[in-house]
């Protein structure tokens, strides 16, 4: 398993965030503080996949299709058209907290046995697996996220050979390529390009290329390949930053690594989102 954590500060918000790498799972624990995520504008990846996502809300509050919104710990198992790839009648949730603290798990379809989708409502989760929850929130670590899946499966939520993908020990490949973006991830640099990694790595152009696509292949990152999960990652990051108090679409673009507003906008047209403006005020934290 692969493992980073980054915190950034923007404004009056931050966002912490931990990523989880496996073979067949992967894993985010994120804490925003006063900041709103609203699937109506979630960027999608250009690739589709067959994962679903159980989304743990285990601070803050959590509203579906506009309704009252429900505070505390609860998770749903959303499809992937409810969160990676949000279709215009998928059902749309809004999160947020002051912190909101969020565990999701991207996991295969096979491997979920209880119904998918918003309409089926929030899960009924047993106390052991909530206490799992809680530790992998208070230590953030390889080994809370390994003892939460056994707990997932016990409760027969998830497959219970699930974790039988966990490596131990990685291939020196992917720790010494991991030892190169890790920093990045950690301070969300979104914006370096092939070339810098290269220089860093002490790697060819072409060499970094099989490695990057065989690391992307192996632990099923966002997107069709290293570039598309940079361009994800980055509109992601920025609709997010959109949603703090206070704060400039300019000031957004600029904290994520567009070159400049325009750049920014772009994106957001590519991604078929609305104008940065028209997400801001759609997504503006309710201070």
């Amino acid at each position: 398993m692969l493992s980073a954590t980054s915190t950034r500060t923007f404004g009056v918000s931050t966002l912490q965030t931990t990523i989880f790498l496996e073979r067949r799972f992967r894993g985010h624990l994120v804490t925003r503080d006063r900041l709103l995520f609203d699937s109506n504008y979630a960027p999608p990846a250009r690739k589709a996949s067959p994962f679903v996502h159980l989304y743990a809300t285990l601070q803050g509050s959590f509203a579906v299709n506009g309704k009252p919104a429900v505070v505390g710990p609860q998770a749903y198992l959303l499809a992937e058209t409810e969160f990676d790839r949000v279709m215009t009648d998928s059902s749309k949730f809004r999160s947020w907290g002051a912190p909101g603290v969020i565990a999701e798990l991207r996991i295969p379809a096979s491997d979920v046995r209880r119904p998918i989708g918003l309409a089926h409502g929030p899960l009924e989760l047993p106390t052991a697996v909530w206490e799992a929850y809680a530790v992998l929130e208070r230590e953030r670590s390889e080994q809370a996220l390994h003892q939460l899946m056994v707990r997932l499966g016990e409760a027969g939520v998830l497959s219970s050979d699930l974790t039988s993908s966990v490596v131990a020990q990685e291939p020196d490949r992917f720790l010494r390529l991991w030892d190169v973006l890790r920093p990045l991830y950690e301070d969300l640099a979104t914006s370096a390009s092939l070339k810098q990694i290269a220089i860093v790595a002490k790697l060819s152009l072409r060499q970094l290329g099989r490695d990057l696509g065989e690391l992307t292949r192996t632990f099923g990152l966002f997107g069709a390949g290293f570039r598309d999960a940079m361009r994800v990652l980055r509109l992601r990051a920025a609709v997010l930053m959109l949603s703090s108090p206070g704060g400039t679409p300019s000031d957004v673009a600029r904290t994520v690594g567009y070159g400049s507003l325009d750049a920014m906008g772009r994106a957001f047209r590519d991604a078929q989102l609305p104008a940065p403006s028209v997400v801001q005020d759609a997504v503006r934290y309710p201070d």
